[in-house]
């Protein structure tokens, strides 16, 4: 009962928060590698920390570095951009027309059976 609290809590609290969050998922999303390296001539160099914006900073997922001869090489990786977008694009709604797309229409069928009151009439036969 009380891991169910806490989800319930969780809930409410992310349910709240929820402007805060899509705005961050939209500075996720917004983030370009440029933002935190400069490429320049085929060169690529990592940018001051006082250069890197901050919605630049928290999408960057790892930095390694490595000693070398010719000095430190530096490998920057990124958040899964796509993954961001695509819960932004859930949370809009976005993706669930695709799903109805996929679904099977429902269609009323009527059925209408031949009309007997020509027998009934009492019409005559030749």
């Amino acid at each position: 009962m009380g891991e169910v609290r806490k989800r319930l809590k969780g809930s409410e609290i992310i349910y709240d928060n929820r402007d805060a969050l899509a705005e961050e998922l939209l500075r996720l999303g917004g983030s370009k590698i440029t933002d935190v390296v400069n490429i320049e001539n085929g060169t690529v160099t990592l940018k001051e920390l006082d250069e890197i914006p901050d919605h630049a900073l928290t999408a960057i997922k790892k930095i390694k570095v490595t000693p070398t001869r010719n000095g430190d090489q530096v490998e920057v990786e990124m958040i899964d951009k796509v993954r961001v977008l695509q819960l932004l694009a859930k949370s809009a709604g976005l993706l669930d027309t695709e799903k109805q797309i996929d679904k099977p229409s429902v269609v009323a069928i009527e059925m209408v059976m031949p009309d007997d009151t020509k027998a009934d009439t009492g019409g005559s036969e030749t």
